[in-house]
């Protein structure tokens, strides 16, 4: 329980927005796959979840009662998506392979299901924390 409202929380969180940031661009390079000259968008997880984690303001909890739990600075989340390669150029100048988008989408998709899957149950964990103190 001490690590119930440690930074995780906003990692968790932005892993989750750059999860649906990841989805935009896939789906955005798919949609594209027919247009000619087009550069598919080869940003990747990492890139979009560095960038939340640089602008976020960590906000660490103070302890105003004695009984209140204290947060832990413990780094114990590893979000790392795999690096995609560059895909060679078509005959009409496009970049976008449809195949490996697709699954880079289907592994996306499950791993935002995960995260939120992992909120759920952090947040059941504060739930029931919330309702064992009022007894």
């Amino acid at each position: 329980m001490s690590g119930l409202f440690s930074n995780n929380f906003a990692k968790l969180g932005a892993a989750a927005a750059s999860r649906e940031q990841m989805q935009t661009v896939i789906s955005s390079n798919i949609a594209n796959a027919d247009t000619p000259n087009y550069r598919a968008d080869q940003r990747t997880f990492d890139d979009f979840y560095q960038q939340r984690i640089q602008a976020s303001t960590s906000v660490s909890p103070q302890q105003t009662n004695r009984k209140h739990l204290l947060g832990s600075n413990k780094e114990g989340l590893d979000l790392n998506g795999f690096k995609r390669s560059n895909d060679a150029q078509r005959m009409d100048g496009n970049t976008v392979n449809v195949e490996r988008e697709m699954s880079t989408l289907a592994e996306n998709q499950l791993m935002y299901e995960l995260n939120m899957k992992i909120i759920q149950g952090r947040l059941g964990s504060i739930a029931n924390a919330i309702k064992e103190g009022g007894r």
